[in-house]
């Protein structure tokens, strides 16, 4: 048997090879285990044994009748989360190959990168969806890969309102994943509000053409799907002032440092500080059901300094905020590539009584990337 279509396809299509009976959950997993050995850098820890006799089981329920959208499919957790998180997937038929690392130390491997991009570096998880190790993965704050957001890895995050998030390769595979945790949720049965925004909370950002020009196309095909699509840069501008914490653009790294340098008579001011500015946040999405921001504001770029000092500018993202400390749902695409072959990703965050709809729009763009673009894996 070739391992290679086994380990390649997306949840959602080995979900249907095992149906179909045209492989098994041992097959899968040993496919899954020989292509790690080369990405094994992407994980922190890997559970072979566990994960072999969990896939003998998942054959043995399989041939006994049983089914599950994610019964006997591989898949990992990122090490940001608790490890409850392994049984959550356990429980739901899934083989648990281990905990992929959530240390940003690894060079982006989106697909049609250009060998000489200056990119900043991504997660272990992002490398082992995007290398095809396993199909999907539970992470912490899935819509952003590291220092920069998954859709440039060529990947699909998705955060869930209130829960973790999934790394997935594509829309299909998150939404299929999503069902086999039970995670799902209705959109709104009406055409949605949709805000644009190509500045974020940043009053200086200033977006690069590329970027620019594949929101506004995003914000055109929203338009065709009979959904209304409005400016809502001057609702962010209005309340980006107010929102001056270091925390905005702080890592969680950073932020966890930060808890801990803070003297404790502060923290309680600290706490409702946070609190003040997850209102405005939320005031910030007023009137719209989704926004569509850039991934970033444009790929990495070098800068020449006196004395022949080579600087390295990652992509910056100050759109990042929006989701990450409102903990609205989101989901970062990729929608298309520049000239120069830079991916080109947006991220959409929606308000919690539209979080349905979010993979419905993702999904839309990722059709209409296909037909512009072909299809982003060969």
């Amino acid at each position: 048997m070739d391992e290679t279509p086994m380990c390649y396809p997306g949840a959602a299509a080995q979900a249907r090879l095992l149906t179909n009976g045209a492989t098994t959950a041992a097959e899968l997993l040993a496919a899954v285990l020989k292509k790690l050995d080369p990405h094994r850098y992407g994980f922190s820890e890997v559970d072979a044994s566990g994960a072999r006799r969990s896939a003998e089981d998942a054959d043995r329920r399989l041939r006994s009748g049983d089914r599950g959208p994610l019964l006997g499919v591989p898949m990992a957790v990122e090490d940001s989360l608790p490890r409850n998180a392994i049984s959550v997937l356990q429980a739901a038929g899934a083989v648990v190959v281990g905990r992929t690392s959530a240390l940003e130390r690894h060079r982006n491997p989106a697909p049609d990168l250009p060998a000489t991009a200056l990119d900043p570096l991504v997660s272990g998880t992002a490398v082992a969806v995007a290398s095809g190790v396993v199909p999907a993965v539970l992470a912490r704050k899935a819509p952003g890969a590291g220092q920069v957001p998954a859709g440039a890895v060529g990947v699909v995050g998705y955060q869930t309102s209130g829960r973790s998030g999934v790394l997935a390769r594509d829309v299909s595979d998150v939404a299929h994943v999503l069902s086999g945790l039970g995670w799902g949720v209705s959109g709104p049965d009406r055409p949605l509000r949709i805000g644009i925004s190509l500045r974020g909370v940043s009053m200086t950002a200033r977006t690069r053409p590329s970027m620019r020009r594949v929101v506004e196309d995003v914000a055109a095909l929203l338009s065709l799907h009979a959904n209304e699509v409005v400016d809502h840069d001057p609702v962010l501008a209005e309340h980006a002032r107010l929102l001056l914490a270091p925390h905005l653009t702080a890592s969680p790294r950073e932020l966890e440092l930060l808890g801990k340098l803070v003297p404790s008579p502060l923290r309680g001011l600290c706490r409702a500080l946070v609190s003040a500015e997850r209102t405005m946040l939320d005031s910030m999405f007023g009137g719209i059901d989704v926004l569509v921001t850039p991934g970033y504001t444009g790929p990495a770029e070098s800068t020449s300094l006196p004395g022949a000092v080579l600087v390295r500018n990652g992509a910056t993202t100050p759109f990042s905020p929006l989701w990450r400390v409102s903990g609205y749902p989101a989901v970062s695409v990729l929608a298309g590539w520049d000239p120069d072959g830079f991916p080109l990703p947006v991220t959409l965050v929606a308000v919690p009584s539209a979080e349905g709809a979010l993979l419905s729009v993702a999904r839309l763009i990722e059709e209409e990337r296909d037909r512009t673009y072909g299809t982003a894996v060969a």
